[in-house]
């Protein structure tokens, strides 16, 4: 979406036209949800995330609040609702009812395998590489968000986020060399 037409359709939506903000919604629901699902690894919950994502945002939006940069208040939003979501599930217990929930059978295995592999792999490896470095790297290269914006988010200046990144691809060539 160009930033021009986004400041437009979020002037609108500041002004209560829903379908302003249903246009802003659908250009970044898909990219959320990816994001969130990275930090989760659960569909369902990456779902309930990224809806409460953009009742927040509208919430905030109705009381007045203002935003300078969509993009990036999307995102931060975001990644604070996975920091509470976290916080949350280590403070509660779980059932085996809520276990039991959270299985989910494939339906096809085989041609889940196929389709995720290279993701899983690269998942994984994702995994193994301290936090710092696989956040900026799932907003750089899976989200597709500039420097700029991954700084606003992260609350740092443009360098740090540079290096992150750089080092952060390093040590993830590395496990996926490593643990092929």
């Amino acid at each position: 979406m160009l930033r021009i037409q986004e400041k437009i359709l979020l002037h609108q939506a500041r002004r209560g036209n829903q379908a302003a903000f249903a246009r802003l919604c659908s250009a970044y629901r898909e990219k959320i949800y990816q994001f969130i699902y990275f930090k989760t690894s659960h569909q369902e919950k990456a779902q309930d995330l990224t809806s409460e994502v953009f009742f927040k945002i509208l919430d905030y939006l109705a009381n007045g609040g203002e935003i300078k940069n969509f993009r990036s208040f999307v995102y931060q939003t975001a990644r604070n609702l996975i920091v509470d979501f976290y916080r949350q599930k280590e403070q509660r217990e779980i059932s085996l009812e809520e276990i039991d929930e959270e299985i989910e059978e494939p339906k096809d295995l085989a041609q889940e395998i196929d389709l995720k592999l290279n993701l899983y792999q690269i998942e994984e490896a994702l995994k193994k590489i301290p936090d710092r470095y696989r956040e900026v790297l799932i907003l750089r290269y899976v989200d597709d968000l500039s420097f700029k914006e991954i700084a606003q988010i992260l609350n740092q200046n443009q360098t740090n986020v540079r290096q992150l990144a750089s080092r952060g691809l390093k040590l993830l060539r590395k496990r996926l060399i490593t643990d092929d």
